[in-house]
Parts: structure tokens; C-alpha cells; sequence
């Protein structure tokens, strides 16, 4: 097993325990057996993942000693005084999910002169089947002056 080096480093408690959980997925592995596997009792390690303690910089060692990995893979990065000013979070701004509204009125479909003379055609033979079902005129007296509209034009 590789030694970690002897320099201490400042290890952050919520990067620690996500690379933690890290290294328990990626290598498959079970908390009691990376428990078993660095030498001590699996409630301690259970402890630091769920918050209810501070990770210690000796188990990070012996993680590190386990997964052969540098310290540098759990030590937090230094933080510049600039950046120790606490920043107050933008507040994300609410956006409206309806649809916005267009200036200009919309224009009415025009429909096709071929549309349209569907639309007469239709209505015609409706009404012609109305008269004749009604009694009004006979089939033939239709024919008839169709016949003749036909021979006029």
C-alpha cells in the first residue's frame, strides 16, 4: 500500500463525504467492508456519511492508505480571503410559463376557392335531397333541369 504523505491537510467535511461515497460506488464497495478493510468499526464510518459527526483526518488517511489515493484527493482546496466574503445567493427570478402575447390580431383563414365550392356543392344536394324527400320536386324534374342548365352554358 502506498504511504500518505506525513503534511497535514484541511479537509472539508462535505467534499470528504461525497468523495467518500465516491470511492463506495466506484468500487463497489459496502460500508462495513471498507470498515473492515481500514480497521475500524463500521458505525464510525456510517456516522461521518450521515453528518451526525466530523470526518476525521485520520480516517482519511486510512481511506486513502486503502484506495491508494494521495491526501490531495480529499483535502479541500486553500480559500482566498477575497473569497471567504460570504456572497448572498442571486434569488432566482420567477418566470411566467403562459404563452406572451402577440401584438398583432391574427389574421382569419382564407380558405381555397376549391374549399369553398366543396362547401356550396355540399350544401346544394343537401337541399335538393330535402325538397325531394319533402315532396316538393321529383327526382326526374331535376335531372331534368340540370339537363338543361348543362346544354345552356
Amino acid at each position: 500500500m502506498a504511504k500518505s504523505e506525513e503534511r497535514e491537510y484541511t479537509v472539508d467535511h462535505d467534499a470528504a463525504v461525497r468523495k467518500i461515497r465516491f470511492l463506495i460506488d466506484t468500487h463497489h464497495e459496502t460500508v462495513p467492508g471498507l470498515a473492515k478493510g481500514i480497521g475500524v468499526l463500521p458505525d464510525t464510518i456510517q456516522d461521518v456519511l450521515d453528518g451526525q459527526s466530523h470526518v476525521s483526518g485520520a480516517l482519511v488517511r486510512r481511506i486513502a492508505d486503502k484506495f491508494q489515493l494521495p491526501m490531495d484527493f480529499f483535502s479541500a482546496e486553500p480559500v482566498a480571503d477575497q473569497q471567504l466574503q460570504v456572497k448572498t445567493p442571486e434569488k432566482p427570478q420567477v418566470r411566467s410559463t403562459r404563452a406572451q402575447r402577440v401584438e398583432s390580431k391574427p389574421k382569419p383563414a382564407v380558405a381555397s376557392p376549391s374549399s369553398e365550392m366543396d362547401e356550396v356543392r355540399r350544401t346544394q344536394k343537401a337541399l335538393i335531397e330535402l325538397l325531394i324527400d319533402k315532396g316538393v320536386i321529383h327526382s326526374g324534374e331535376w335531372q331534368a333541369r340540370l339537363r338543361r342548365t348543362r346544354l345552356s352554358k
